[in-house]
């Protein structure tokens, strides 16, 4: 078994991430800047009440399109508004990490997170992984990171997690941290980008 995965069951996620990066990828920056790596992906992980406001726009094969988007997660549970060509009016998308429900003009839906992405746009994108990867940081319930690049503040530039090539640009610092605005993700044909206008970090 992969290493970061067995260690995730005893250790929690939050100590897995840290072996993503010292254990599970190469980094070609100073020892301070993975320190600050590190302590920048604890941090972000802690961020479990988030509000972003923004674009998201998606490619693969045969399809494309773009939509205003609006994302309400608490802890494990959120809510996506998406409006725009490719949303056909409106569809809001409400669940977990198991299970979502998609409400489109009169139609209801049922599957999981990733399926009613499929669904709606047509790109398999693994929604589980984007609640971290909006964050600037991997998944801990994906296997490792490779090509882990970072600034020298310690944040990402990019990273490869899941068969999917991230690009993380226009840190805005907030009150929780140094967050991305601009999330650009490739995996083969299908391709995602998420400009994110706003962060808000609602308290309850």
């Amino acid at each position: 078994m992969n290493s970061c995965l067995s260690s995730s069951r005893w250790l929690g996620p939050g100590f897995c991430i840290l072996l993503f990066v010292s254990s599970c990828s190469i980094i070609p920056n100073s020892d301070s800047t993975r320190q600050t790596w590190q302590e920048h992906q604890l941090k972000a992980q802690e961020i479990v009440n988030w509000h972003i406001k923004g674009k998201l726009g998606f490619k693969s094969s045969n399809q494309g399109g773009s939509a205003n988007i609006d994302w309400l997660q608490r802890e494990e549970q959120y809510q996506i508004s998406m409006s725009g060509p490719f949303a056909a009016g409106r569809a809001t998308i409400k669940g977990d990490k198991r299970i979502a429900h998609m409400q489109r003009g009169k139609q209801h839906y049922s599957d999981t997170p990733q399926g009613l992405a499929l669904q709606l746009t047509g790109l398999s994108l693994p929604v589980n992984d984007l609640v971290w990867w909006a964050k600037g940081i991997p998944s801990p319930h994906q296997a490792l990171i490779n090509n882990l690049n970072l600034t020298p503040n310690g944040v990402a530039t990019k990273f490869e997690q899941n068969g999917w090539q991230l690009i993380f640009s226009r840190y805005q610092v907030t009150s929780q941290g140094n967050l991305p605005r601009k999330i650009i993700g490739q995996r083969g044909q299908q391709s995602f980008t998420l400009v994110i206008s706003s962060w808000r970090f609602p308290s309850n």
